[in-house]
């Protein structure tokens, strides 16, 4: 449901929606819970998503029952992760919303669990990021943190603009219910953990004035009264900066090949961890090339949850838009993502999602050959490593 009026200005959530820090954080969190003997699920990352760093690590060790107390683990990731900030990337989508947004002198603050301390390690270098925004609000700033409305009021008030004529942008639970305790409208972009729980996302499914999307890259500035984007190539949306994946070339559900008739280079698990594709789901277009072939293809994939077969796990399902006359099961692949094509979506019949794939793949063609994109074919990072099989194509 939209605003009733044009938004005057935009609020933003951090961590999770313009930075990937949450990748980050599972993997410090990991090695501190597995430190005492506990080891990290998805409902204890859940439970933190949005919370200011000491509750959020409370309410991690009650869901693991741990121990330890909160102040200790605050102090133990803090410790690995103050050398690490820098890693963080942007979000798909992030900058290209933030940029649009400032060009169109739309007045922009942000609302953050961070702590002040901590917020200069995280934007070190996203240096745009310190001048993108009049007014900005920490964590330990405010009384309560999120779900408390606190951080967003404050925002607000800095700004000059009643809470009505406030968008705020989230993906976290947390921060989505401390907006519309606000009296804001809400964009919700759920997270990593979120993306896949149809219990998560239905918190926020149908609730008045919250729109829910899932990717920053579906947004879409004319439904908020602003003007809209005009850099769409050839029915995609450029992703900038491109992002990259390594990863290895594993068996997967055989219904690519079998089922569709579509044979996917499916990615081992851990190639996601860690990277953006382990933050972000929809179907994708781009460059790639395999173990030590010279050769770059055109690919698109969808990295998800695959909704037609209900995957319970995300993965990443590249199709490269060639024919092979050997199977490259344990070699590298290596994936340079530069456009946007859709969000995942249910289909009535598996019929209707191989025609959309097939369409997908015309769009994907038709999209490379934009200089914007073709540029990007001769990328240092699609260059073949040392050992694996050069691989022969068999057909144009």
């Amino acid at each position: 449901m939209f605003p009733p009026e044009p938004s005057a200005c935009v609020i933003w959530d951090l961590d999770g929606t313009l930075l990937d820090t949450e990748s980050l954080v599972a993997e410090v969190a990991r090695e501190v819970i597995a430190r005492h003997g506990g080891e990290l699920t998805d409902a204890a990352r859940a439970a933190s998503l949005g919370k200011r760093p000491l509750e959020a690590w409370a309410a991690v060790a009650a869901a693991l029952d741990l121990p330890v107390p909160a102040q200790q683990l605050l102090e133990e990731s803090e410790a690995l992760l103050s050398e690490r900030w820098q890693e963080a990337k942007m979000l798909p989508g992030a900058l290209r919303l933030l940029t649009h947004l400032k060009e169109c002198g739309m007045p922009m603050a942000l609302a953050t669990s961070t702590l002040r301390a901590t917020l200069p390690l995280k934007l070190a270098v996203h240096g745009h990021l310190r001048t993108t925004f009049q007014i900005t609000c920490c964590g330990d700033e405010v009384e309560q943190g999120k779900p408390a409305p606190d951080s967003f009021l404050v925002a607000a008030k800095s700004l000059g603009f009643p809470p009505s004529r406030c968008l705020v942008i989230e993906d976290s639970p947390a921060g989505v219910d401390a907006a519309a305790a606000a009296g804001m409208h809400v964009v919700h972009v759920p997270s990593m953990v979120d993306t896949g729980s149809a219990a998560r996302n239905a918190r926020t499914f149908g609730r008045q004035g919250i729109t829910t999307l899932a990717s920053l890259l579906d947004f879409r500035p004319e439904a908020f009264g602003l003007p809209p984007f005009k850099d769409g190539v050839q029915g995609t949306v450029p992703v900038d900066p491109a992002w990259s994946i390594r990863g290895t070339v594993v068996r997967g559900y055989g219904r690519g090949s079998k089922e569709l008739g579509i044979p996917t280079a499916n990615l081992d698990a851990e190639s996601l961890r860690g990277s953006l594709g382990e933050a972000v789901t929809g179907i994708y277009a781009g460059w790639a090339s395999v173990g030590r072939s010279p050769e770059v293809y055109p690919m698109c994939m969808s990295v998800g949850f695959n909704p037609v077969f209900k995957n319970k796990q995300r993965v990443c399902e590249p199709w490269l838009l060639h024919e092979f006359d050997q199977d490259f099961y344990g070699e590298e692949i290596r994936l340079l993502v530069c456009a946007y094509l859709r969000p995942e979506a249910d289909f009535v019949s598996v019929q209707a999602l191989v025609d959309r794939i097939h369409e997908d793949a015309a769009i994907t063609r038709r999209a490379l050959q934009d200089p914007l994109f073709a540029a990007l074919k001769g990328d240092a990072f699609l260059a073949p490593q040392e050992g694996g099989t050069a691989l022969q194509p068999s057909g144009p």
